[in-house]
């Protein structure tokens, strides 16, 4: 017979579900605000946008300027609902592993030829570079979801750095991971904004007259992928001096591969922390 729970087991239980539901009202009162917000100001451009572009009176210049608002401003809802469907996709469990022979140093190289471009057309003081342990081998891994958690890194260090350096790249953190990371060299994140910055809906900024848009879901999708890979990832950072953002994912390689096994073992002889710390901080996060 089941032992019935005690006064104190209940009162106890009673506390923790009331814990979550705040918990549950506070993640839909951010979900409204954010949605509310993000939804709205690409909705008022595209709206504005559309009715300017009826006047028959408009120079090419103004068409082209108000064509321009109406595509980027188009993109960005569409982008906010690929976000949506695809946190949904991951609570609901219905995302699928695809693995796949990835050349680590090609998947670089393209996010390189990628972002520079979008850094040259922001008009920010930015340097891209970027770092790799592996050049011309492959590991075993899902590229699609692997590509789309460095974009989402790279494209929040971009909106939140003016100036500076951006660097990413992997290094072969043991014999069972290999790691990625995104270090800028802009606003930083403070201890507590680190605490929260994984939840979804949560933003550096949540308040309305925050400076960078954005639906606080790039971080939070971007966590549980990497755990959906069977990884971890995490952030060093200090206000004002930086961040990094970096990720394990398992190291999955050919076993025949000799020459790849050789090369590993001498890259873990190397230490190859300096490359992952930010300025006055220091993490053991590779051999």
């Amino acid at each position: 017979m089941k032992k019935r729970p005690t006064y104190k087991e209940l009162q106890r239980q009673l506390q923790e579900a009331k814990v979550q539901l705040k918990k549950t009202e506070k993640l839909k009162d951010a979900f409204l605000a954010n949605m509310s917000h993000e939804i709205r100001t690409p909705m008022n451009a595209i709206v504005g946008a559309s009715e300017l572009l009826r006047d028959d009176s408009l120079s090419p210049k103004d068409r082209n300027e108000f064509t321009k608002i109406l595509s980027t401003s188009s993109k960005e809802l569409l982008d906010l609902f690929n976000k949506i469907l695809e946190l949904s996709q991951l609570e609901s469990g219905a995302l699928e592993y695809n693995e796949s022979e990835v050349e680590v140093h090609e998947l670089l190289v393209t996010l390189y030829s990628s972002y520079a471009k979008k850094i040259s057309m922001s008009g920010k003081n930015l340097v891209l570079n970027y770092t790799e342990d592996l050049r011309e081998n492959k590991i075993f891994t899902d590229y699609k979801k692997l590509i789309k958690v460095l974009s989402y890194l790279l494209d929040n260090a971009i909106k939140f750095t003016n100036s500076g350096e951006i660097d990413f790249g992997c290094a072969i953190q043991d014999i069972h991971n290999i790691l990625f990371y995104v270090k800028d060299t802009g606003l930083g994140v403070s201890d507590k904004q680190q605490a929260e910055i994984f939840q979804k809906f949560t933003q550096v900024d949540n308040s309305y007259t925050r400076e960078h848009s954005g639906a606080g879901l790039g971080l939070s999708i971007s966590k549980e992928i990497v755990e959906f890979l069977g990884g971890k990832l995490y952030i060093d950072s200090n206000l004002g001096n930086g961040s990094i953002f970096y990720f394990t994912i398992p190291f999955k390689f050919p076993e025949s591969d000799l020459e790849l096994k050789e090369k590993i073992k001498a890259i873990l002889k190397q230490n190859i922390n300096e490359i992952y710390s930010s300025p006055n901080t220091r993490k053991d996060i590779a051999i």
